[in-house]
């Protein structure tokens, strides 16, 4: 083949006598061409109690924005409005356990499969097989979304994306009256196995337990088609890109998951109590009052000049005090520390360490700090504070470990990172506070700005000032689905 300059089609379209192939623009537009969408069968209703329930509760924590918000809009946030993950659901239809895979973009469930080959994958993977009338709600990353966009870091986005929506998840279900489990230390090869998930570049990421519960209205057309007879089906979209991606990520070989513990509602980070802005013990609050917040809950877009009084500030935060069900233990090495810019009361301005000891200081960062800590983020300048979530650099393994290797430590941290994120994200919208996350930032200057050790890695920097929605985010695309890519 000769060797290509400049612009590759400008090349292919050249004579032999040119020096251009004849069939580069041939291959080409075979690369480019797509495979079809296998057909799908007959829609039937959704029917079977648990996958209501899990439905619901999609549409709840998920899939749906608040009412009066535009179309495609989500209950959570993601870096680039990218939401690089999927959703299956094991639950009981008609007496016997069945295997759907959810899109929920087009308000539709694959049966993937039916049968006792289904306990047997939980049963492998040390999960409990739901209940009449419950589910297990698997996440599934794909971390190719976030990664074509973001390279490397993309895959810590990925990450702390799903663990906003899990969370989520979690408090749609305690909102409902029932106490889900949120498990992250189990086996994963079993479920992947059974999914497929390898196979289509996918990682299992967590399985959530939900008892039985009434099922909300479902806001949506939903319907189910069988594909568990995928003999015929057609090729799934797949990229080389995207195989090589995924290759650089399953370099190592899987290691044991660590030991799981006996799952209880606890806070993901023990707050230090007497700190003027720790924020109190009260989380969000009651669980019957968390529908609305989660149906309030958005993204500043900016933020204006100004101040935030002190007691907003110390509701946001309060809220990450608030339990969740995990199979994660009560201690971690993710810390958090706040700092604060621009409050009503100037004697609150200053570096508040929330979790563990540190030195609390009256240091203030100027706007411009804030923009050029952010990467010249100019429309977060004004941000009034910023909550820095952080773990010791060894927390997370020597440089040559896979990201979810050992004991998960990223996957951990990043889920755990993730979630108090969107628990923060629901204390500003009960206090009334706009907030953003932001994953892309200086992590020296935030370090120097928060009298942080040089030892410490900052996974997430969340922001909260008086938001302005005349601003705009630079990395929002919307999404599109032209290529069956989900």
């Amino acid at each position: 083949m000769p060797e290509v300059q400049g612009n590759a089609l400008t090349t292919a379209a050249r004579t032999p006598a040119e020096g251009g192939s004849p069939d580069f623009a041939a291959g080409m537009w075979a690369r480019m061409a797509l495979s079809p969408a296998p057909r799908e069968a007959p829609a039937e209703p959704v029917e079977a109690p648990g996958l209501r329930l899990a439905l619901s509760l999609l549409e709840e924590g998920v899939l749906t924005g608040g009412t009066g918000r535009g179309p495609g809009t989500k209950a959570v946030p993601s870096a680039g409005a990218v939401y690089p993950y999927g959703f299956a659901v094991i639950t009981a239809e008609r007496g016997a356990p069945a295997l759907f895979r959810i899109d929920g973009d087009r308000r539709s469930c694959a049966r993937l499969a039916t049968g006792p080959r289904i306990p047997k994958a939980l049963a492998a993977s040390g999960l409990e097989a739901p209940a009449d009338g419950g589910a297990v709600i698997i996440t599934l990353t794909r971390p190719w979304l976030s990664m074509r966009k973001y390279g490397d870091r993309g895959y810590l986005y990925t990450q702390i994306d799903a663990g906003h929506a899990v969370g989520n998840l979690l408090l749609a279900s305690a909102g409902r009256g029932a106490e889900a489990l949120l498990s992250l230390r189990f086996p994963r090869e079993p479920l992947s196995g059974l999914l497929e998930a390898s196979g289509n570049y996918r990682e299992v990421h967590s399985a959530v337990l939900v008892p039985a519960a009434a099922a909300g209205e479902l806001r949506g057309s939903w319907t189910v088609h069988d594909e568990s007879d995928r003999s015929l089906a057609a090729p799934t979209w797949q990229s080389w890109l995207e195989a090589a991606c995924w290759e650089s990520l399953s370099a190592r070989p899987d290691r044991p998951a660590p030991p799981r513990l006996p799952g209880a509602p606890a806070p993901l980070a023990g707050l230090r109590t007497g700190l003027p802005l720790s924020g109190g013990t009260d989380g969000l609050g009651a669980p019957d009052g968390w529908p609305a917040l989660l149906a309030a809950r958005s993204s500043s877009k900016a933020f204006a000049p100004g101040t935030v009084p002190a007691a907003a500030i110390r509701q946001a935060v309060a809220a990450l005090t608030t339990p969740v069900g995990t199979d994660l233990p009560a201690s971690s090495p993710l810390a958090a520390t706040l700092v604060v810019r621009s409050a009503a009361e100037p004697e609150y301005n200053g570096v508040h360490p929330l979790t563990r000891h540190g030195k609390q200081s009256a240091g203030t960062p100027s706007a411009e700090d804030v923009a050029q800590a952010c990467m010249r983020q100019r429309p977060l300048a004004e941000a009034a504070a910023a909550l820095l979530l952080h773990a010791p650099r060894t927390a997370l393994g020597g440089p040559r470990r896979r990201p979810d290797d050992g004991a998960g430590n990223l996957r951990e941290l990043a889920f755990r990172c993730g979630a108090l994120g969107q628990l923060l994200y629901l204390g500003a919208a009960r206090s009334g506070t706009g907030v953003t996350g932001v994953g892309g930032f200086d992590s020296a200057l935030w370090r120097s700005l928060a009298g942080l050790p040089q030892t410490e890695e900052i996974l997430y920097v969340l922001l909260l000032g008086r938001p302005d929605e005349s601003g705009a985010k630079l990395d929002r695309l919307s999404t599109a689905h032209a290529q069956n890519e989900r």
